[in-house]
């Protein structure tokens, strides 16, 4: 039992506190500073978000909030949870280690999945404990409704948990028969965001104030959802059959999972070690390249193969492109709509919406950072420093320009843009990408760590992936707002071209600072 505990604990460590294990107090404290922060964060969020939709709904039907922030649950449940079982539950990089090590497999097996288990309900109560008790309050239920609440949040996250991991397991035994497995695996991950995001939108569209139209929600949430639904039932309205057949079907489902796995754990982990470059091993000739090409395929081979650092930015501008495809298919009469009553702003948040995608998505705020130990390797190559600037920004432009091209591609198609219109917002993904990935690369060429454990540390917790992120955000928000008053006095194509002339002054500063001062810094660092 005590082998079981301390794996137990190295892995929650491993999942929840990856930047508080550090041995220097201060880092140690920052860590658990920032994650307690970012706890408080997504609980405030939370309660805005239900108390907002409880005060929106009619007297009478407030408790429809519960059941659609239980389906929302359930959703990121399955996002995170797949994003956590790959290299956790199945393909996880101690397994030749814990195989070897003399304690009982049983052991490892279950350490694994309470600790898996762990992490779902640590996430889920952030997202569904508010929503239980906020409507328990608006709707005075009475104490059996908090004390059947605790056991349904202990219930909830294990049918997405089983989900989650099979496809998991799926991904991953499919992506080991290609060559650049890590690859699939993130295009697997973001087929399944952009599919639940796209029911989320979904069912927000069908959400209303109206009661048939809530009223059809709920039937349809019962209907797709009945692991949730009955244990909801059970809460609000008393229905005990209906809490007692919801607890049964996610006991029965989490029971068969479990039974299955514990039988096939070590073949199942050892199919996905054994991927296609085992398989599939060949001796060639190596073509030579330029420096450039080579340093942009190592950045393109870094950003890919990381899943922290892939996933931290390339999956909002595709969430977005994913939005926007909904609002023009799904919402054109909508769209159409706002156009006709107000033409003259179209353009402007157009172009702004633009600019927040280019400045949410920064891939080299930690690129320098990224190097760690290989550093040194890097600055000891025979190659002009710019190349290395231009190949790290190279794939920032690669993760913004794409995505902001297809969605200039659809306003022009589904919103009746002009071609002058098209060649403006082609213009704002050019300046305001350059505009970013300088800037990302120029902070962190001044604020670096080379000396990290975890990439995940550099990637997501480092100061110039902050400022970055927010700075970038209210920048882009300041300017989307500017230019809406700004109507007033100036037309929307001049509103646009001049704030472009001012990307393209930043530009150039950025350009000419990188090209003197950047190659002096970067020489510093050691």
């Amino acid at each position: 039992m005590s082998n079981l505990w301390l794996l137990m604990k190295i892995q929650i460590q491993g999942i929840l506190f990856r930047t508080t294990t550090h041995r220097n107090k201060k880092k140690k404290a920052a860590g658990f500073g920032m994650l307690i922060l970012l706890a408080v964060v997504f609980m405030y969020m939370s309660v805005v978000y239900v108390s907002g939709m409880v005060m929106a709904f009619p007297e009478g039907y407030q408790y429809i909030a519960l059941y659609i922030m239980g389906m929302v649950t359930i959703f990121m449940l399955l996002i995170f949870g797949y994003q956590s079982a790959g290299g956790h539950l199945f393909g996880f990089k101690d397994y030749d280690l814990l195989m070897s090590l003399p304690i009982k497999k049983s052991e490892v097996l279950v350490s694994k999945f309470l600790s898996f288990l762990v992490l779902e309900y640590f996430y889920g109560f952030f997202l569904l404990a508010p929503s239980i008790v906020i409507v328990g309050i608006v709707c005075k239920y009475g104490f059996m409704y908090y004390v059947l609440g605790l056991v349904a949040w202990l219930l909830i996250p294990l049918v997405p948990m089983v989900i989650a991991a099979l496809l998991a397991y799926l991904s991953m035994y499919m992506a080991g028969k290609f060559k650049y497995k890590n690859l699939m695996n993130n295009i697997f991950y973001i087929i399944l965001m952009g599919a639940v995001f796209v029911l989320i939108f979904a069912y927000q569209n069908l959400l209303g104030q109206e009661a048939g139209q809530l009223l059809d929600l709920l039937s349809n949430i019962e209907r797709y959802l009945p692991f949730m639904s009955f244990l909801f039932d059970g809460m609000v309205f008393g229905d005990l059959l209906k809490y007692l057949l919801g607890i049964l079907i996610n006991v029965a489902v989490f029971g068969l999972f479990v039974g299955l796995f514990s039988k096939n754990f070590m073949k199942l982990n050892s199919q996905i070690q054994s991927g296609y470059k085992v398989k599939n091993f060949k001796l060639r000739a190596t073509k030579a390249n330029s420096s450039f090409k080579a340093l942009f395929n190592k950045e393109l081979r870094t950003y890919f193969s990381n899943t922290v650092y892939f996933m931290n930015t390339a999956v909002m501008p595709i969430l977005l492109v994913i939005g926007f495809a909904y609002l023009c298919i799904f919402m054109r009469e909508e769209m159409n709509i706002v156009r006709n009553m107000m033409p003259e702003i179209i353009m402007p948040v157009f172009c702004g919406a633009i600019l927040l995608l280019a400045l949410m998505s920064c891939t080299t705020n930690s690129s320098i950072s990224l190097e760690g130990k290989n550093f040194d390797s890097l600055k000891s190559y025979p190659i002009d420093v710019m190349d290395i600037f231009m190949a790290k920004m190279s794939v920032n432009w690669l993760v913004i320009i794409p995505c902001a091209l297809i969605c200039s591609v659809m306003a022009v198609i589904f919103l009746n843009l002009s071609l002058g219109d098209f060649l403006l917002c082609v213009l704002t993904t050019l300046t305001s990408s350059f505009f970013i990935s300088s800037l990302g690369l120029i902070l962190n060429l001044h604020f670096y760590r080379l000396d990290w454990d975890n990439a995940a540390v550099v990637v997501k917790q480092s100061m110039p992936v902050w400022i970055t992120t927010i700075g970038g955000m209210v920048v882009a928000i300041g300017i989307i707002f500017l230019g809406v008053q700004l109507t007033e006095y100036l037309s929307a194509t001049m509103i646009v071209v001049l704030m472009n002339l001012v990307l393209l002054l930043f530009d150039i500063a950025f350009f000419v600072y990188l090209n003197k001062g950047g190659r002096k810094q970067f020489m510093k660092i050691h």
